[in-house]
């Protein structure tokens, strides 16, 4: 049986498998026709799109993960915290057990099987913002209101969740990767035709300093939307260990043999951070995004990494909130905050609407 891995390997052109290119390529015009079908029904007021009492300011992308939804809603609630409101985030949790139920969690703690892990790292990051979970995050934002009395709410990967109305839709595109082989999925990372980031109202391009050509990036959007375009970049801001909790200066890195390990869409760009950081990455292992790992797979990354002559092991926090009650000994998580360049104008963007 092929594996998600396989399948977001064959997405990302990372594996070379033209039978199944050529199938997903097809797949990808029944994709292309029910997105088109959607669209139109919101558009024409056949589905209508649902207001909570108070603001939404909405987080996505129109691509299939890894473009830094996870920092950025981070970003934008600390941002809102310190300018005396009280947000909420409101996510779908994906990888949960159960998709289905309204979870909330608030604080450090939070259990990954029952909120999902990004959303358990951002409530561990922003301690007293608290994140609800639920598939309809209409309901999941009624759910918060009656239970914590928000005055703005964060729409965690919302730019398809058209089921709930907005007040801001900013769209993140990835500098090293905006969009892909430029097809569709399931063929590749689209989730929407181009021409969509007409409904966006801001665009940031993360890891700009990524971009191969950042101009040019900025030409693409520019032909597609009127919205204003942000710069950003993802700084690292610290190691912590996953059984300790010692926190370490990411100096730390330098000339230090490491073995690197990540479940995110984009591993390569983690591991390309590690190496600019001064780490001498001796070898790296990639699992399928939201991978929830084991104790074989634990024994495995300790085998791999002693074999490579690594001397350290370091993932993502992402990944070290899945590996926290397992108490691995040994084990770093590379923790990653999000600076957009432009930040008063950004600022101004984010706060005219509330």
């Amino acid at each position: 049986m092929l594996s998600k891995a396989y399948f977001e390997d064959v997405l990302y052109d990372r594996k070379r498998a033209p039978f199944t290119a050529a199938l997903l390529f097809l797949l990808s015009f029944v994709y292309r026709a029910v997105v088109r079908l959607r669209l139109l029904a919101y558009s024409r007021g056949l589905f209508r799109s649902r207001r909570l009492p108070i603001p939404v300011i909405s987080v996505g992308n129109i691509t299939i993960g890894g473009t830094g939804k996870t920092p950025a809603v981070i970003l934008i609630a600390g941002i809102l915290r310190s300018r005396g409101k009280r947000p909420v985030i409101l996510s779908r949790g994906y990888g949960r057990k159960d998709e289905s139920s309204i979870e909330a969690a608030v604080g450090p703690g939070a259990d990954c099987e029952r909120i999902g892990d990004e959303p358990a790292l951002m409530a561990a990051r922003l301690k007293d913002i608290p994140v609800v979970v639920g598939r309809d995050r209409l309901a999941a934002g009624r759910e918060a209101l009656d239970r914590y009395r928000p005055d703005v709410a964060v729409l965690d990967d919302g730019f398809q969740h058209l089921r709930l109305a907005r007040d801001l839709d900013i769209v993140l595109i990835d500098g090293a990767d905006p969009f892909g082989s430029g097809k569709l999925f399931p063929a590749g990372i689209l989730r929407e035709p181009l021409r969509e980031l007409r409904r966006a109202d801001a665009v940031v391009i993360t890891r700009s300093d990524r971009a191969k050509d950042l101009g040019q990036v900025r030409e693409l959007i520019r032909e597609r939307t009127a919205a204003p375009v942000f710069t950003s970049r993802h700084a690292p801001a610290g190691l912590a260990d996953l059984r300790s909790g010692e926190v370490r200066q990411v100096a730390f890195l330098r000339g230090v043999r490491v073995f690197a390990f990540a479940g995110i869409a984009r591993p390569e760009g983690f591991f390309a951070l590690l190496a600019e950081q001064g780490a001498l990455v001796k070898g790296s292992a990639s699992y399928a995004d939201h991978h929830r790992y084991t104790m074989d797979d634990l024994a495995s990354l300790y085998r791999r990494s002693a074999d490579s002559g690594a001397v350290m092991l370091v993932t993502t926090e992402k990944d070290g909130i899945k590996l926290r009650d397992m108490q691995p000994e040994g084990i770093w998580a590379l923790r990653i905050e999000m600076e957009v360049l432009e930040k008063d104008a950004w600022e101004e963007v984010l706060l005219r609407r509330l």
